[in-house]
């Protein structure tokens, strides 16, 4: 199996906020993180980014520089930043299991 060394959530502009004005989103990773810990997993830094290239509630979890998830939301609510961040865990469990 290769490593996964590299995961990056990329968000349309109107995602920005979501992550830009609410750091609570370091807690969570870091829970996530310690969750597949648990599994001795070892779940690597995620790398937030905004990109143009993305329609406005557009965003993509990329590992290792591969599409894993590409997702639109319909509205950004009090929820969003928690339902990104649970499809990027599951993208990455499902990367990761397909590899083993």
């Amino acid at each position: 199996m290769s490593e996964i060394t590299n995961i990056e959530l990329l968000f349309g502009k109107d995602i920005v906020p979501v992550f830009a004005e609410n750091d609570a989103y370091v807690p969570m990773i870091q829970s996530i993180r310690e969750g597949y810990k648990e599994m001795s997993v070892t779940f690597p830094i995620v790398h937030l980014r905004d990109e143009n290239s993305l329609s406005a509630r557009q965003y993509e979890v990329l590992i290792n520089g591969e599409l894993a998830a590409d997702e639109t939301i319909s509205q950004i609510t009090d929820t969003t930043m928690t339902e990104i961040l649970t499809k990027l865990s599951h993208a990455f469990c499902d990367y990761y299991n397909a590899r083993v």
